[in-house]
């Protein structure tokens, strides 16, 4: 089947896709090359549904493992250039459809999704615009509510990290889906807790670490700003976890130990007042009034984030805060508690609840188009964990309004 392809619906202004027909006709036609390429290639490294698992008994049974060499039968992979790997083997499926970012403004560039004869999506591969690529495949459901899938994160170096999540539990692997386990968390009511069974192999993770660290850190960051931007359209949240973990007395790091995308109700458990914090978010878009009337987006985004400041400042709750500066990083002498806005090398939060089990949950607020950069979500979560101290974890998602 000749897959379709489907343009970016963020642009909306006729004018505005006139004067840059050229470009959009440019960027069409590279996607229906890649498109086919892609169909052509890749119909033979689709997801097995009967691919093997590790048995029960072991430390990972249940996993995902493919027996040598990727997803399939082991066959020799095709490099097609976008960072994606065939290799053979598994479910043939019917539809195959490509999407293209026509606008620049999103962090992907394109991505192409292959559905099974149900409907129901088989496989995703994006191409991000700083030049990493996702590989997602998604296993036939056996249960309504079950999760069974895993994400593969190639880098423009050609690092890679799977995240593999089975229900609850989500194993990090280093190298790609047969690489070694480096963690497993369980996502429980308080957030991700660390699986005991496994010996946790990160390296220290100090800010920006080099080797294995470093890749881990950046592919996590990579998925979780893929996720948040599917949040209206999946009607799911993503969700970012860092566990703290003591490695010599007065060492403390934060390891990223979930990314993935959850049901409301699930983000509310961990973090109870995740929808007080979106349905404020909406009042103050209320108050702040057409975005029509700013003279640019930053100017309505910052009176939004003010009205939702003052919402929560007059609710006087130490433990729920809003637009606190922190220092991105630490210096000798420097203490973050009063910092203000603006100060050089200082980031701003939005909002964060403190919870008395050792959980912060920092809440980004966004209003525009553009997502939280990798890069700042790992300063926040560093800059929130040195503040507070002794963190047992940091979650954090991202929040838009509904209207």
């Amino acid at each position: 089947m000749q897959p379709s392809i489907t343009p970016n619906s963020h642009v909306s202004d006729n004018a505005h896709w006139r004067s840059e027909a050229a470009e959009v006709d440019w960027l069409l036609n590279f996607a229906s090359v890649e498109a086919l390429l892609l169909q052509r290639h890749l119909v033979s490294r689709k997801y097995n549904p009967s691919q093997p698992r590790v048995p029960a008994g072991n430390s990972d049974g249940g996993q995902w493992t493919s027996g040598g060499g990727g997803s399939g039968s082991g066959s020799p992979f095709f490099d097609l250039g976008f960072g994606f790997e065939a290799t053979g083997g598994g479910e043939a499926t019917t539809d195959t459809t490509t999407t293209v970012d026509s606008t620049g403004e999103e962090t992907w560039s394109s991505f192409t999704e292959d559905f099974r004869d149900d409907g129901s999506l088989a496989e995703r591969q994006i191409v991000n615009r700083d030049g990493s690529s996702i590989q997602s495949e998604f296993a036939a459901s056996r249960e309504t509510n079950a999760r069974d899938e895993r994400h593969t994160v190639t880098l423009p170096d050609g690092e890679k990290t799977t995240f593999e999540t089975s229900d609850q539990t989500q194993t990090i692997r280093t190298g790609g889906p047969d690489g070694e386990v480096l963690s497993r968390a369980l996502w429980t009511p308080n957030g991700p807790e660390p699986d005991a069974t496994v010996q946790q192999t990160f390296a220290p993770a100090i800010l920006f670490a080099p080797g294995a660290a470093q890749t881990t850190i950046t592919t996590a960051l990579t998925l979780y700003t893929w996720f948040s931007t599917r949040n209206r359209v999946d009607d799911l949240q993503a969700v970012l976890g860092f566990n703290a973990r003591e490695y010599a007395p007065g060492t403390t790091s934060l390891e990223p130990s979930f990314v993935g995308q959850l049901k409301p109700d699930e983000v509310e458990r961990a973090c109870p007042r995740f929808p007080e914090v979106r349905s404020r978010t909406d009042d103050a878009v209320t108050v702040a009034g057409p975005r029509s009337n700013y003279p640019s987006d930053a100017v309505y985004g910052t009176a939004v984030h003010t009205n939702l400041k003052f919402q929560i400042d007059d609710l006087r709750d130490p433990y729920f805060r809003a637009e606190r500066s922190f220092l991105k990083s630490a210096k000798e002498g420097a203490d973050d508690r009063g910092v203000r806005y603006g100060t050089r090398d200082s980031l701003r939060v939005d909002v964060f609840e403190q919870l008395p089990d050792g959980t912060i949950c920092v809440y980004d607020i966004k209003t525009g188009k553009s997502g939280l950069l990798p890069g700042r979500s790992m300063e926040i979560a560093a800059a929130v964990r040195r503040y507070f101290g002794s963190v047992r974890r940091i979650i954090v998602t991202e929040v838009r309004p509904s209207r």
